[in-house]
């Protein structure tokens, strides 16, 4: 490589060394997995908007299994969109990790590059006995060292920005497919506004009489459902009443107790699960 070594008292550098271009490599590789994320989200945005704060995913969990068999998912089934998202996730997580160890791997091989050209040099440079010669070796060989170094951290630094970019879309997309599910799947779960109840009173420890309020159109079931609320809740029959309120629509339901009214309505509990998602990526940026 130092072929062009003169005795008159210089070291010269050949210049039309290679230099591997690694940047060129990996900067193609993270577009066509961008290009591929781009694609997914693109598939999985359709969600609606639109409801207020409540539950969180335990919750919601459980409600789903209180009712065992009867419920019919007409549209998605949400077991099957979580499991492909969170396939989703881990495929465009292998990729970022596939695309960083190739850089990494083009960074050591190019310092194993530089470090036989130093010692070239070096080894020239003695043998010569031209001191000036070996000064200007060294120098390039410290020249490509720093732009590799420099190269080296402009890649990590891109591996985190995308990273950090998508993550929050995963959240969002996970978000907009539990509230596609819920709203276009649970209009027709029977036990849904019974279930919200007896979560919520289940958490009221310290109260001891309860009003429930609910649509007309939910009222023939959550009141055939009463003794099943007395019992998970340990509430006695006196101090339980379940009331008609024509201000509330469908899966709409409140408590009043003498420490006050709260909103267990099936929109809210979906609008609190949308933001705990969404604080969940936010913490992590």
């Amino acid at each position: 490589m130092y072929s062009n070594l003169y005795k008159a008292g210089w070291v010269m550098m050949d210049s039309d060394a290679r230099v591997i271009d690694s940047n060129e490599l990996v900067e193609s590789k993270l577009k066509e997995a961008a290009a591929i994320q781009l694609a997914k989200e693109e598939a999985l945005q359709g969600g609606e908007e639109g409801f207020n704060p409540g539950l969180d995913s335990e919750v919601v969990d459980a409600l789903l299994a209180k009712d065992g068999g009867e419920s019919v998912m007409k549209s998605v089934s949400l077991k099957e969109e979580k499991a492909e998202l969170e396939q989703e996730i881990e495929e465009a997580n292998e990729k970022l990790e596939e695309l960083k160890a190739q850089a990494d791997q083009m960074i050591k091989e190019a310092e194993e590059q530089i470090e036989k050209m130093r010692v070239d040099a070096l080894s020239e440079a003695k043998e010569q006995g031209y001191q000036s010669g070996y000064e200007e070796g060294m120098a390039q060989v410290q020249a490509l060292k720093d732009e590799y170094i420099q190269e080296k951290e402009n890649l990590e630094k891109e591996y985190e920005s995308i990273l950090e970019e998508l993550e929050p879309q995963f959240i969002e997309n996970l978000a907009g497919i539990y509230e596609h599910i819920f709203k276009v799947d649970l209009s027709g779960y029977d036990q849904i506004v019974t279930n919200l109840l007896i979560d919520t009173m289940q958490k009221m420890n310290y109260a001891k009489s309860f009003i429930v309020h609910v649509s007309k159109k939910d009222y023939p079931k959550v009141s055939a459902q009463k003794g099943r609320i007395q019992e998970e809740t340990g509430t006695l029959a006196d101090n339980l009443e379940i009331i008609t309120d024509v201000t509330l629509s469908d899966a709409q339901c409140m408590i009043e107790t003498e420490g006050g009214i709260y909103d267990c309505s099936l929109g809210t509990e979906l609008e609190e699960l949308k933001r705990k998602l969404r604080l969940l990526s936010y913490r992590k940026m």
